[in-house]
């Protein structure tokens, strides 16, 4: 029997969530349905948490959730100033990622989807990881003995990658950088100016960049974009700013935390990094146990209920913010044997949600894959003595729905 929920009285979960979240998400999962949750993280209303593997995958393909979700935080004479700082950057990201599939639904989303999928085929990745491996390469030459992976290899290689599969000019590629070093993590009111303007900043730059491909293409993706037509359609401006910003998190922040997590994750399962050392073949489907185990939406991605919606025995009422709950659902008992061991053996008998499911299956994740492929492999035939430089309660996790280390402090010795 679930325990009665109410509108009224909300899980209030604080900070510490975001450093250890699995114990938060077992109880809240095994609670009811869904529950109402308060985060510490300034969105500032609740959101109803959904994180039973099956429920989180009816939730996916369920049109009363849109994914249409910030603008109901602002309607029409609402003052954006008086809003608190995290309510204003997640509408400044709305307005950049607005005419992007993640916040888009059917028709728009088909349109979209439709345009530029072919662009993220498996043939245009699968052509990247060459480059993908002298990048790795290269950053573990330069690395040294002693070295922080986070700083070294999984923030650079991502945002590195995007550019240059984008074509954005090596000297511009800080703007992107930059754009990537504060999406993702919780603004306050310190932080919130600073935040806004390097997405301001972003915006004006790619909006420049666009209109630059459209009258000198390139052998690029974004040119490929830009000129991509079905029946006489084409992407707007707007919608190819917004698909650059789209990349970051789709191409970047995914991969930060498959790079970062994946090397913690094995370097705490010491049998398990043995074995992908000894049978390298493997490294896809640890690369699909670390998304399972430890992917970077934690705890998920957000819907808005359009109408009442039942979830099992409880009703989450129209109106309602709701958060698919993928980190909880990867670890439901439900779906998983042992779904809290770290198994690069594991059996596959239903497909990890870290990258989402259905119409909204990530298109990055084909180029996430490849470069926590090259990267966790490099490191793993490189340093068999490779191991932690500090004690693992000594790590922190950014502060943020979208998961990653702040360093990861590695020694080859």
């Amino acid at each position: 029997m679930s325990e009665a929920v109410s509108t009224a009285d909300p899980v209030v979960v604080d900070e510490s969530f975001f450093q250890d979240p699995f114990p938060v998400l077992d109880r809240l999962r095994e609670r009811a349905p869904a529950t109402p949750v308060l985060f510490a993280d300034g969105f500032g209303v609740p959101r109803w948490f959904v994180g039973r593997y099956a429920d989180v995958v009816a939730g996916f393909t369920d049109p009363r959730l849109s994914n249409v979700v910030v603008p109901a935080l602002a309607p029409p004479g609402v003052d954006r100033a008086e809003l608190p700082a995290g309510q204003r950057v997640l509408l400044r990201a709305n307005d950049l990622l607005g005419r992007a599939m993640a916040n888009t639904d059917p028709p728009d989303h088909t349109r979209l989807r439709r345009l530029v999928s072919a662009a993220f085929g498996a043939r245009p990745m699968d052509a990247l990881r060459p480059r993908v491996r002298e990048l790795v390469a290269a950053a573990l030459d330069a690395a040294g003995e002693e070295f922080d992976l986070m700083a070294v290899l999984a923030r650079p290689l991502p945002i590195t990658v995007v550019c240059e599969v984008l074509g954005v000019p090596a000297a511009d590629a800080e703007v992107f950088r930059a754009a990537a070093r504060v999406l993702g993590g919780f603004a306050d009111e310190e932080s919130a100016p600073e935040v806004i303007g390097a997405m301001d900043r972003f915006a004006d730059y790619a909006a420049d960049l666009v209109a630059h491909k459209r009258r000198r293409p390139a052998d690029d993706l974004l040119t490929t974009l830009v000129e991509v037509s079905d029946e006489g359609d084409r992407l707007t401006g707007d919608e190819l700013v917004a698909m650059l910003a789209l990349m970051i998190f789709a191409g970047h922040e995914t991969t930060v935390q498959l790079i970062g997590g994946g090397v913690l994750a094995l370097l705490t399962h010491p049998d398990q990094a043995a074995l992908l050392r000894a049978e390298p073949g493997r490294l896809p489907d640890a690369v699909d146990e670390v998304l399972r185990f430890d992917g970077s939406a934690n705890p998920g991605l957000p819907r808005l209920a359009t109408a009442d919606v039942p979830v099992g025995d409880v009703v989450v009422p129209r109106g309602a913010h709701v958060i698919l709950a993928t980190a909880a659902a990867n670890r439901d008992p439900r779906a998983w044997d042992r779904p809290d061991e770290f198994d690069v053996t594991r059996e596959r008998r239903q497909r990890q949600l870290a990258f989402g499911h259905g119409i909204h299956y990530c298109l990055g994740a084909r180029m996430a894959r490849i470069e926590g492929e090259e990267a966790v492999g490099a490191l793993l035939s490189r340093h068999p003595g490779l191991r932690l430089a500090v004690e693992p309660a000594a790590l922190r996790w950014r502060t943020g729905f979208v998961r990653a280390l702040e360093a990861l402090p590695l020694t080859t010795r």
